[in-house]
């Protein structure tokens, strides 16, 4: 099997995800919203042996930044795709776009013809001014968390009803589609997409559904396939794309996706025979400055920011089973740091190891590529991490930190690991509330003890943001969650904290130090 690698590229100060597999001339494929490169898996494994197949994450979707200001037009997502083809010198290429990325595909080969030497889109999306008008704002709902995590049943309701009705709320038999209902898993794998952006989901659906000229088609002028598969719903779309050039061709596909990819076999390989094959420019060194990277790791591959500088490197680390640190959440400063997103979160999810300490261990080790000289800070229970750390990098570790850290005994690891929410995904969702409920109580009662009036934590509700981006994390974990969370909350920890042969310190305020044990630690 071809290995598909990960990387991420800086594009006007933004970071931006991308695929990449394979070698020959390029194929350059765009996704479809709310989607992101992962849809393209199969697709680049199956035409890895012929090309350089290259999928990025567009604007604000998968793992790369948003552009800002909102709302964002087709044109805008266009441009952006050609920053990024500059950016990793992608001088020549076929490009294919389905949906959302149909249409910024097409825009690219309208806007740089010389750049574009194919272009093949999976369902042209020519809605109409009433279309635009009618789907608007119903079709998209502002999608903002909730207190009762209401929100995720919602969502769950929403990506199965896509397979019934287009559009989703509209429930009259004129707008049934005659295809397979959503299966579980597909229902699970369409939620992670919206969980992974938010409300930015409907930046690509918006700038689709808004855009109504279509002359951009009729003024293409390199090959190109507009095809329109039975059981897609924009197969209707396709008598309004008239009076086309005759090298665009619409092409009317029965037989699903295999059969459009074998007619591209053919006539892709008569118009990339001349190309040349892709070189990917060097990557520019890295200034001083926060750059996001993808390094490979025992763990599978692990995303980080990274921060150029003299002096220690400050490696910290977030706590397990919560969003991963951003530069953004650190002091200002301007030596050399590393902020890993652990594996199994963030940008590290893309891995089915087990999460075991030795191996989270063994992936921060690689990362490290051979610091001379480490501080070491760490939030909640990524302190279980810490001594196996300080054993490993030896006299290179000048002082550890920790934040809150979770210091438990046999029977508090006992009841924490039993009161775990349900990882089983069951047809109507109900797991995602289950894991709401968890996260947003941890905060509100120890979940170490037995939920009762001695468990009851005097602070504030968490801000429904904040249980929501942990939710996410808890979600990508799945079943992985238990062995986490049991090995970095290991009983004994607290004696080998005080044995560590470096400087310790610890910070928290009173509600979060459980019993004191995290001062009497530094004391």
């Amino acid at each position: 099997m071809t290995s598909i690698q990960r990387h991420f590229v800086s594009v006007d100060g933004r970071q931006v995800h991308y695929r990449i597999a394979g070698t020959g001339p390029a194929l350059l494929l765009i996704h479809q919203s709310p989607q992101n490169s992962r849809m393209w898996t199969a697709m680049m494994q199956r035409f890895a042996d012929r090309y350089t197949v290259i999928a990025p994450d567009t604007p604000g979707f998968g793992y790369s930044d948003p552009l800002p200001g909102n709302p964002m037009t087709i044109a805008e997502f266009g441009a952006a795709t050609r920053q990024f083809c500059e950016a990793i010198g992608l001088q020549r290429c076929a490009v294919f776009g389905m949906h959302t990325g149909g249409l910024i595909a097409t825009w690219l080969a309208w806007a740089d013809p010389q750049r574009v030497a194919a272009l093949v889109v999976d369902g042209y999306a020519a809605f109409t001014p009433e279309e635009s008008a009618l789907y608007g704002e119903a079709y998209l709902p502002p999608f903002v968390p909730q207190w009762d995590g209401s929100h995720l049943r919602w969502l769950w309701s929403r990506m199965r009803e896509q397979k019934y009705f287009f559009p989703w709320y509209d429930g009259r038999a004129e707008a049934a589609m005659a295809i397979a209902p959503q299966t579980t898993e597909g229902t699970r794998e369409a939620v992670m997409d919206v969980l992974d952006v938010g409300d930015t989901y409907r930046a690509g659906y918006a700038a689709a559904f808004r855009h109504n000229d279509h002359h951009w088609v009729n003024e293409l002028t390199m090959p190109a396939w507009m095809v329109f598969r039975h059981g897609d719903p924009l197969l209707a779309h396709m008598p309004r794309l008239q009076n086309l050039p005759a090298h665009v061709q619409l092409v009317e596909e029965r037989e699903g996706i295999p059969a459009m990819h074998a007619k591209m076999d053919g006539w892709l390989a008569q118009l990339l025979s001349g190309e040349p094959a892709f070189v990917a420019k060097a990557a520019a060194p890295s200034a001083a400055g926060w750059q996001r990277r993808i390094v490979a790791t025992v763990a599978g591959d692990m995303a980080l920011w990274e921060r150029a500088g003299a002096g220690p490197l400050q490696l910290v680390l977030h706590a397990p089973g919560t969003r991963p640190l951003s530069p953004a959440q650190l002091p200002a400063g301007e030596g050399a740091a590393l902020l890993p997103d652990l594996p199994g979160h963030g940008a590290s999810c893309e891995s089915d190891c087990e999460l075991s300490a030795e191996v989270v261990v063994a992936a921060l080790l690689e990362a490290l590529h051979g610091h001379p000289a480490v501080l070491i800070q760490a939030h909640g229970a990524a302190a279980g991490y810490v001594p196996a750390l300080v054993e490993a990098l030896g006299t290179r570790v000048q002082q550890v930190q920790l934040h809150a850290p979770w210091l438990l005994d046999a029977d508090e690891q006992a009841v924490l690991l039993a009161n775990l929410p349900t990882t089983v995904i069951d047809r109507a969702g109900g797991y995602l509330c289950d894991v709401w409920q968890w996260e947003r109580e941890r905060h509100l009662l120890w979940p170490w003890l037995a939920p009762g009036a001695a468990a009851r934590r005097r602070v504030d509700a968490p801000a429904p943001a904040q249980v929501h981006a942990n939710v996410v994390e808890l979600l990508r974990l799945g079943p992985r969650l238990h062995t986490l969370l049991r090995d970095a909350t290991a009983p004994g920890l607290a004696a080998r904290l005080r044995a560590l042969p470096v400087p310790l310190q610890t910070s928290g305020d009173a509600e979060s130090d459980f019993q004191g044990r995290a001062a009497a630690l530094s004391a």
